[in-house]
C-alpha cells in the first residue's frame, strides 16, 4: 500500500518503531538526516519535517483512534518548513491498533527548489548577457533553447530577427554556410568538441571571421541532450593578422631586392632571413644559416661589447640606439679570408625586436675605388687637352683675327672679322669653364 502512495509515507508501531516506509519517505528523510532509514529503528531517532513535540502530539491523537490532516511548520535556520501531515490508525483483524500510518507533503521544500532554480536561471542569464561571446543553446533536434543578446548583434545568422525558442537553427543559417554549420553540429552531437576560426558570409555581402566553439551538452548520465555554440567576432584580429603577413612579405621582398648583403637577425643574433647577395658573399645558403647564431660566422668585437656593457642591459635602449659600422675580417664557407664593411642597426618590426646586419665586400669597394681613380685620371687628361691642346689653336685664330682687323681692310670684311672675334672669345670662355669645373670635381 505504501509503494502506491505518491507522498512520503511511513508505518510505525505503537512504540514508535519503523515497520515499513516507501521510497519517497526515504528520499525525504535524506534531506534532514545523514543516517540511513532502517526497519525496527525508532522514528524518534530521526529528524522529521516537524518537531518532536508535534510528532508526539499527533501520534497520541492517532493512536487513540483519530484521523488527522493538518499543516505544521518546523522552524529552520533561514525559513520555516511547512508540511501537510496526514495520519490514521491501522487496525488488526481483531480490531486492535497495530500502528500508525503517516504521510508527509512538504510544500515549502518544493517552493524553495523552484526559488533556487529561478535564482540560478537569473544568475545564468545575467552572466551570459554580459558575455562578449555569442551564446546559443540547442536541443538534440537542433532547436533553439536559449541565446544571449551578444548573439543578436553578430552576422552569424542571415535572419537574426527570427531567433527565438523552438526555431530550428538550420532554418535561419545563410545557404552558403548551412552545410558547414550542419557538419559541425553533427560532430558535436557525436560528442566531439570543435574550436576553430571560420569565415561567415553575411547578408550585406561582406565576409566576417568568427571563432566558433561547438560542444555537446550532457545530462548527469553522460547522455548528449543538446549542443552549445559560442561565437566571437575576430574579423579585426583576422585583418591585423593578414596585414601583419603582408608587411612581413613586403619587408622580406625589400631585404631580398637590396643590392647589399643583408642578414635579418632576432635579438639573440640568430638568422631569420638572408638575401641572395649575403649568400653569395658568405658562401652559405639561407637554409644552412636560418636559426644559426651569426656570431659563429662573422666575429666582431662589438658583440662582446654588447654582452658586457651595462648600457645594453636595457633592451629598449639597445633596440632604440644600436648602430655600428666597422671593417672586420671573416672567413666564408670556401675558407677564403674576406674583409667586409659591417653596419648593424636594430628596429622594432611588428612589435618584434629585429637586428639588420649589412655587409659590403671591401674587395668590391676597392675595385670601385680603382674605377674612380681611372675616371679621375681620364678627367685630368681631358682637362689638359682642353686647357692646352684645344685652346692653343684657338688662341692662334684669335691673334690672326686681331691682325686682320688692325690692317684696315674693307668695311664688309671688318664686320665678318668682328663676328669671328666674338665667336672665338665665346668658345674660349666655354673651354675655360669646362676646365675649371673639371678641376673642381677632382678636388671634391
Amino acid at each position: 500500500m505504501l509503494n502506491f502512495s505518491e507522498e512520503p509515507s511511513l508505518f510505525v508501531s505503537p512504540n514508535h518503531e519503523i515497520i515499513s516506509y516507501n521510497a519517497h519517505f526515504e528520499t525525504m528523510l535524506q534531506w534532514y538526516n545523514s543516517l540511513p532509514v532502517k526497519q525496527r529503528k525508532l522514528i524518534t531517532e530521526y529528524q522529521l519535517p516537524i518537531t518532536q513535540d508535534n510528532y508526539y502530539q499527533l501520534f497520541e491523537e492517532i493512536i487513540s483512534g483519530k484521523k488527522v490532516d493538518t499543516n505544521l511548520a518546523h522552524p529552520n535556520e533561514s525559513n520555516a518548513i511547512h508540511s501537510r501531515i496526514k495520519g490514521e490508525p491501522i487496525y488488526g483483524s481483531q480490531g486492535t491498533i497495530q500502528g500508525v500510518l503517516l504521510s508527509f507533503k512538504n510544500f515549502t521544500h518544493n517552493a524553495l527548489i523552484h526559488k533556487e532554480i529561478g535564482a540560478l536561471k537569473h544568475c545564468f542569464e545575467s552572466i551570459l548577457s554580459e558575455a562578449h561571446e555569442g551564446v546559443l543553446l540547442l536541443d538534440e533536434n537542433l532547436r533553439i533553447l536559449y541565446y544571449n543578446e551578444a548573439l543578436t548583434k553578430q552576422y552569424v545568422y542571415e535572419n537574426n530577427h527570427l531567433l527565438q525558442q523552438g526555431v530550428k537553427i538550420l532554418d535561419i543559417i545563410n545557404d552558403a554556410d548551412k552545410s558547414q554549420t550542419e557538419f559541425l553540429l553533427k560532430l558535436a552531437l557525436r560528442g566531439e568538441i570543435i574550436d576553430r576560426e571560420v569565415p561567415v558570409n553575411a547578408s550585406n555581402g561582406q565576409t566576417y571571421w568568427f571563432r566558433i566553439k561547438v560542444f555537446p551538452i550532457k545530462n548527469p548520465t553522460n547522455q548528449i541532450i543538446g549542443v552549445t555554440i559560442l561565437s566571437l567576432d575576430v574579423s579585426e584580429k583576422r585583418k591585423f593578422e593578414l596585414s601583419f603577413q603582408e608587411s612581413e612579405i613586403r619587408f622580406k621582398n625589400i631585404i631580398e631586392n637590396t643590392p647589399i648583403a643583408l642578414a635579418v637577425l632576432d635579438k639573440n643574433f640568430k638568422v631569420i632571413q638572408l638575401n641572395s647577395v649575403a649568400e653569395e658573399l658568405l658562401g652559405y645558403t639561407s637554409q644552412e644559416l636560418i636559426g644559426t647564431d651569426l656570431r659563429s660566422i662573422i666575429y666582431c668585437s662589438y658583440f662582446d661589447d654588447r654582452e658586457s656593457s651595462p648600457f645594453f642591459e636595457n633592451s629598449d635602449a639597445f633596440f632604440t640606439n644600436l648602430t655600428s659600422e666597422r671593417f672586420i675580417s671573416t672567413i666564408n664557407k670556401a675558407g677564403e679570408l674576406i674583409t667586409v664593411d659591417v653596419t648593424i642597426n636594430a628596429y622594432r618590426f611588428n612589435t618584434n625586436k629585429t637586428i639588420v646586419l649589412a655587409a659590403r665586400d671591401v674587395r668590391v669597394l676597392l675595385k670601385q675605388e680603382e674605377k674612380l681613380q681611372l675616371h679621375s685620371e681620364l678627367f685630368r687628361k681631358i682637362a689638359w687637352q682642353q686647357s692646352h691642346e684645344v685652346r692653343k689653336p684657338l688662341a692662334n685664330i684669335m691673334g690672326i683675327t686681331n691682325l686682320l682687323l688692325e690692317s684696315g681692310s674693307s668695311a664688309s670684311m671688318d664686320m665678318y672679322l668682328e663676328y669671328l672675334k666674338e665667336a672665338t672669345v665665346e668658345l674660349d670662355t666655354i673651354i675655360k669653364n669646362i676646365v675649371d669645373q673639371t678641376y673642381l670635381t677632382q678636388e671634391d
